[in-house]
């Protein structure tokens, strides 16, 4: 090997995915701390990544121009490639790179692309970091490094920081207002907890604390969902969310949120950034979404993993999911978070 190791992890997409992959970043570092680390992601997704100081390049995959991508790949001479994702188009660019240490995770499709394929293991050793986390770090177990509890983390900038301040003054709110933001909608229609409900929550709200200020994320899409569970809610609830509230990006929503007091809502994305921001979550998790593998949490006492089979054992149904269900939950949640 070189003098300086070269390492590429891939994580193709899915921020939620990207997030928890960062975990193996500080990991790889301590072992090989003069090591230059590279990860090839999605543009879209490179957001998520800035200011991480264990990062030293960003590379975007490239479906137009995979060839060619390959190619690159291939001339930069990577020691080790990390492929987190482990699909065929990342197996075969693994596999391509030339790199005397290839890991993937086995299966029947990808374990030729690798020299050292991983089998992912059933049951997680930690509640805390959960399946999503434990399988990333198992890829660095060929390279010696063993499983330690380890979160992902956000980095906000200070100029970001100051930056979510003037948003706040902009919307007429102060940094020690009781600020809940509130993942409103999930990646998808499955993924999305249903809008009454949803409803319900937000008059849930403000009935345990009068005096939140409440913000509502979605991207512009869903601004006609946002009209609609607005006409849903109580007068007084109205009052408490904060109709003009936008971000421009994922480092502006990220900013704010640093800045709230906690985040409600449906999993995805927002509630794995807020939890990598350590700020204390709520999450409503869809039925086809398994706890074991998102529930994870560097603060176990506060963040809170809600799953319709915790309460209605035998249903897939989304609409038997009542917030009834879970109104002292919520209500215990936002004392301690709030009032903390």
């Amino acid at each position: 090997m070189a003098d300086k190791i070269k390492i590429l992890i891939i994580q193709k997409k899915f921020m939620g995915d990207i997030l928890v992959s960062s975990t193996t970043f500080p990991l790889l570092k301590k072992k090989f701390p003069d090591a230059e680390l590279s990860v090839l992601l999605e543009e879209k997704h490179k957001q998520i990544l800035y200011g991480n100081p264990y990062l030293d390049h960003l590379i975007f995959w490239d479906d137009q121009n995979f060839v060619q991508m390959m190619q690159n790949i291939r001339r930069e001479n990577f020691d080790i490639v990390i492929d987190l994702y482990s699909k065929i188009d990342t197996g075969l660019l693994t596999l391509f790179s030339g790199a005397k240490k290839r890991i993937g995770f086995f299966k029947n499709y990808t374990k030729f692309f690798y020299n050292n394929p991983v089998k992912r293991r059933q049951k997680a050793i930690s509640d805390n970091t959960t399946l999503g986390i434990e399988h990333r770090l198992q890829l660095l177990e060929p390279l010696d490094i063993k499983f330690q509890e380890i979160f992902p983390k956000t980095y906000i900038l200070d100029e970001e920081l100051e930056n979510a301040k003037k948003i706040l003054t902009q919307n007429g709110l102060k940094t020690d207002d009781s600020l809940v933001m509130i993942s409103t909608f999930g990646s998808s229609e499955e993924k999305t907890y249903p809008l009454e409900y949803i409803a319900k929550v937000l008059d849930n709200i403000v009935k345990f604390q009068p005096d939140s200020k409440i913000l509502c994320n979605y991207l512009p899409f869903q601004k006609e969902l946002f009209i609609k569970l607005m006409n849903m809610v109580s007068d007084i609830t109205q009052k408490a969310i904060v109709k003009e509230f936008d971000t421009k990006n994922l480092r502006e929503f990220a900013a704010v949120t640093s800045l709230c007091k906690c985040l409600i809502g449906n999993e995805g994305g927002a509630t794995n950034l807020s939890k990598s921001l350590n700020i204390p979550t709520f999450t409503i998790f869809a039925p086809h979404i398994q706890l074991k593998g998102w529930a994870w949490t560097s603060n176990p006492k506060m963040d809170k993993f809600l799953h319709l089979n915790d309460f209605v054992p035998e249903s897939s149904n989304y609409s038997d999911f009542k917030p009834e269900l879970f109104e002292d939950q919520l209500k215990d949640f936002l004392n301690l978070a709030l009032n903390d």
